[in-house]
């Protein structure tokens, strides 16, 4: 009779701690499946050059120096909880060459640059190919993650939110 007792026992707390890891990986799981890392990366070596853990609705900002005009622009996304990005806000010095003039949105004057707000366009990623003196810098809630400079001139770049389970 004991001994049928010790092997229930033993049984009960086998099943109890297989129920707990199963429950602690579950939970892991959907804690990690839930973060967001912005990665930089190159397109075709995969190599990082930044990573920072986001969350839906920080800020992504890109300075670029127009390549033609060689004024200011700047562009505004938010972190979406899908971990795309919604293009809010372009401010840029003036109109030129590429410079988006006829888009329907509202536009407001600040600081020397012309705002245009209200775009809503959205992007699963960004592309491109880098330009050290183009690209200044890339921030992120308002402080620098990288410059143009710190990533190889004429590569393949992308900049994308991956969640915490993906390598």
């Amino acid at each position: 009779m004991k001994l049928l007792r010790t092997k229930t026992i033993r049984r009960r707390a086998v099943v109890s701690a297989a129920l707990l890891l199963i429950f602690a990986a579950v939970l892991l799981l959907v804690f990690l499946r839930g973060r967001k890392i912005l990665v930089v990366e190159n397109a075709e070596t995969g190599e990082v050059y930044a990573e920072r853990r986001v969350k839906t609705g920080d800020e992504v900002i890109f300075e670029w120096e127009h390549s033609f005009e060689h004024i200011p622009w700047f562009e505004y996304y938010e972190i979406k909880d899908d971990g795309t990005f919604l293009l809010g806000t372009i401010a840029v010095a003036g109109f030129g060459a590429g410079i988006p003039a006829q888009m329907d949105v509202e536009y407001r004057y600040e600081d020397g640059l012309i705002y245009m707000d209200g775009i809503g366009s959205e992007f699963p990623q960004f592309n491109w190919i880098n330009s050290q003196t183009a690209l200044k810098n890339i921030k992120v809630c308002g402080e620098l993650l990288l410059r143009g400079s710190d990533m190889p001139h004429h590569e393949k770049i992308v900049l994308r939110i991956r969640n915490g389970l993906e390598r």
